[in-house]
């Protein structure tokens, strides 16, 4: 069976947990096989759950971006400051940086 780590704020209710999710105290909040709904992920979300572990692959709005999507969020993010000498470095520097990560 495939399983995927995701962050709770890409959880999205009909999905299935595949591992047990625990509080930082190790009590057990949810077992695995529990179904999650809107109202379960808002409260794990209250508790400070950060990760869960579901099953399957994540929906395809989960994958990573493209080079040229990540570029494009990028520009976006930097937009309403980009007549900010120091901005425009610190964006630069950023693309360089994913550039090199990505070879």
């Amino acid at each position: 069976m495939t399983q995927q780590r995701i962050l709770l704020t890409q959880a999205e209710a009909g999905m299935t947990l595949a591992e047990p999710v625990e509080s930082l105290k190790q009590a057990v909040l949810c077992n695995t096989g529990t179904v999650l709904s809107d109202p379960l992920i808002h409260r794990l979300m209250l508790l400070g759950v950060k990760r869960v572990v579901v099953q399957g692959l994540p929906a395809p709005h989960l994958r990573e971006p493209s080079a040229n999507e990540v570029d494009a969020m990028l520009e976006q993010r930097f937009s309403r400051c980009d007549h900010i000498p120091l901005m425009k470095n610190l964006r630069d520097t950023i693309r360089r940086r994913l550039l090199q990560e990505s070879l």
